[in-house]
């Protein structure tokens, strides 16, 4: 007959009880001798405990043992738990989904990397452009200094009609 009522089993062992402890992420199991040896209270994988009804242990967690104390009155093990990990759980699909992130950014980052080589060659292009259009530039302010090419003509022309003029 059970003193506790037995809500709960961890790695397949009745346990009575289960209580917070003084310190931040400890706790106390408590085995009734009846339900639990010692050798099976040992046996338990702590750092990955299958817990099955009601308990106050955090699931997916992993513990360490720091204590554990026999008592004769109640004829009960006490074990003094102590938080060692946080179990996840399978993050398999997760992984997949961060691999999958993943190759979504490289294929961003190669792609920068095009857009910013092609702006570099636009970049290279417009520069032979605007010198192009500076040397233009300079060369039509030359000819307009010069004087225009209808003008050069004009002055051909008249030359021509003075010299068919003067020589008959």
């Amino acid at each position: 007959m059970s003193l506790y009522g037995n809500q709960c089993s961890i790695g397949g062992m009745p346990c009575g009880v289960i209580l917070r402890g003084a310190a931040n992420g400890e706790y106390r199991a408590v085995f009734e001798r009846e339900f639990a040896s010692l050798e099976d209270i040992e046996a338990i994988q702590w750092d990955h405990p299958k817990i099955q009804g009601e308990c106050i242990l955090p699931t997916g967690y992993g513990f360490a043992v720091r204590d554990i104390q026999y008592s004769s009155s109640t004829r009960s093990y006490t074990v003094v738990l102590q938080v060692a990990e946080q179990y996840l759980g399978d993050v398999t699909g997760y992984q997949s989904q961060v691999a999958e992130l993943e190759e979504g950014l490289s294929q961003k980052d190669r792609e920068l990397e095009k857009r910013a080589a092609s702006l570099a060659e636009k970049e290279s292009v417009i520069t032979q452009q605007q010198e192009t259009i500076t040397q233009q530039s300079k060369v039509l302010a030359e000819l307009e200094a010069a004087g225009t090419a209808a003008q050069v003509d004009a002055q051909l022309m008249a030359a021509y009609k003075e010299g068919v003029e003067q020589n008959g």
